[in-house]
């Protein structure tokens, strides 16, 4: 990331991260424990039989019969695949940077599929400020998806290129963003629409200049 000059910024919802991460591991030890249990017991409860495959009825194999082969495998594979969610929550945000902000020459998000992403006014369409006034979050549109996505981690990159084909919106929410949302929508509007090089002012959704009245 390069060296960003906010003008405002907003943390990461750490309450919400951390309740993530405590969520996958303790679902990787209720499928990993029983998975370690249940191969102790391996020998005295499973035996060697011919099966046939459910999708290629042709095809028949030997293998391991019992519950506790049954619990072993499925339970070791949800225990990998939830391990390697915790993971990917973990790393793919940069907690050491702003989950949000807003600098002269665009926005910086580090949240959901983006890490350390910095997007010119350029590349932004749109921006709303939706919700409540109490609670509001800010949606963004942007323009161009391959642009948006350039130089991110690779894993990151498939996952946010699909997402964002079809479909090139981010919602900033107080899920993700502990902040003041409806601060820095009008700082997206003062800033990013009246630059002599942005889109015309026009093409800003808002209420008013201060958010007051904000869309249901």
């Amino acid at each position: 990331m390069k060296n960003l000059n906010f003008i405002e910024s907003a943390k990461h919802n750490r309450k919400n991260i951390d309740k993530g991460l405590r969520n996958m591991i303790v679902i990787s030890l209720i499928c990993g424990i029983p998975a370690v249990i249940s191969r102790l017991l391996f020998w005295g409860y499973t035996h060697k039989a011919m099966v046939t495959s459910w999708k290629y009825r042709h095809v028949s194999y030997t293998t391991d019969v019992g519950w506790p082969a049954t619990l072993y495998t499925w339970g070791g594979r949800f225990a990998i695949i939830f391990a390697l969610f915790y993971v990917y929550l973990r790393f793919k945000t940069d907690l050491k940077n702003p989950s949000f902000g807003v600098t002269n020459d665009g926005i910086f998000i580090n949240q959901q599929m983006l890490r350390n992403a910095f997007v010119p006014w350029s590349n932004i369409q749109k921006a709303e400020l939706l919700g409540p006034a109490e609670s509001p979050f800010m949606r963004l549109t942007f323009k161009d998806h391959k642009a948006l996505v350039k130089g991110q981690p690779f894993l990151l990159k498939s996952i946010a290129k699909t997402n964002f084909k079809n479909n090139p919106i981010l919602s900033i929410t107080k899920g993700e963003t502990v902040g003041d949302i409806g601060k820095m929508y009008r700082m997206i509007n003062e800033k990013g629409f009246n630059c002599s090089n942005a889109e015309p002012r026009t093409m800003l959704s808002f209420s008013d200049k201060y958010g007051a009245d904000l869309k249901a």
